[in-house]
């Protein structure tokens, strides 16, 4: 579930707070991943339930939840 902080909100523009999704992999030269690495802990990709778009999004503004 994305929960964003105020400063990163007003970097996002594929959803908003609550929207939830899939951590999802995408190909990369060395292989398949589901995060990038980087300052501020990188991004994770996320899968969006609402138009299925894929998007990096920090590992900070993510809530994890079990599957249903």
């Amino acid at each position: 579930m994305f929960i964003p902080n105020p400063a990163s909100l007003t970097l996002y523009s594929h959803g908003a707070p609550g929207t939830r999704g899939t951590v999802t992999s995408i190909p990369t030269a060395d292989g398949m991943r589901t995060f990038l690495l980087g300052p501020g802990g990188g991004l994770v990709y996320v899968r969006w339930d609402h138009d299925f778009s894929i998007c990096g999004v920090s590992a900070y503004d993510l809530k994890l939840e079990p599957d249903d």
